[in-house]
Order: structure tokens, then sequence, then C-alpha cells
């Protein structure tokens, strides 16, 4: 059986869609774009994350984490989360232009399969960076 790497370090860059231009998934009416999914047996930290509006006018940006599968409460009953749950981390914050935000501020993590989805108020006006720690689940 082929072992996963420890530790992986990785950047995604995507350029941002609208809502409405996106072909995956669907929170209340709304299609989002998911711009990276855990791979199975991997757990992975975003160490950071930048949105950049090259655009010349002020964009909207909303960045969501979507649990895929389900938490399981613990021995006291607690912690029990459904599976499909979209939560939004940043819903339509203003990026003036020629400007940068980071929608975290601090770590987040992404557990196997679960991912981060973003989307603009414009198309092609938001670009993404996120650096990635992947690490393999034992």
């Amino acid at each position: 059986m082929a072992q996963l790497p420890l530790n992986t370090f990785k950047t995604k860059t995507q350029m941002l869609s609208t809502a409405s231009n996106f072909a995956s998934g669907n929170t209340n009416g709304i299609k989002l774009v998911t711009v990276y999914t855990a791979p199975i047996g991997v757990t992975s930290i975003v160490l950071m994350s930048q949105i950049s509006n090259v655009s010349t006018t002020t964009q909207t940006l909303s960045f969501i984490h979507h649990r895929r599968l389900p938490v399981l409460q613990d021995a006291q009953g607690n912690g029990k989360q459904d599976a499909n749950i979209d939560s939004y981390l940043v819903k339509d914050f203003g990026i003036p232009p020629s400007d940068a935000a980071s929608p975290l501020t601090g770590k987040m993590i992404v557990e196997s399969l679960d991912s981060i989805r973003a989307f603009s108020s414009s198309e092609n006006s938001l670009q993404l960076v996120l650096s990635i720690l992947e690490t393999a689940n034992n």
C-alpha cells in the first residue's frame, strides 16, 4: 500500500467567479465553487489566505468552509454536526480596487473531504491565493 507523504506544502491560486456562474454545490439557491478540497486521508491547515481585487471598482467576497461529513457527538452528547454544512467565514465583504484582504484571522483546519468555497460580486475581479499544509492522517 502506497503511503501519503507526511507533510506537503501547496499554494492554490484561483480567479473567483460570481455565485450565478458556479457549477458545483448549492446552498439556499446559490451555486458555489469549490476552490480546495482536502484529499482522502489528509488533514489540511490553511496557513494563509489572501484575496486581491484586480479590478477598478470595489468588489465583494464570500468565503465559506464546507463540512462534507458529519461530526459525531462526544460521550457527553456535545459537538454533533450534520453533513454538507456551509459556514460563512466572510459574507459580502467589500474590497476596494487594487487592494487586498485576508478572510482568515488565523489558521484554519480543513479535515478530509472538507472544502473551501468562495465567490465574488463580479466575474474575474478577485484573485484568491491559499497557502496550505497537507498532513497525512494515521
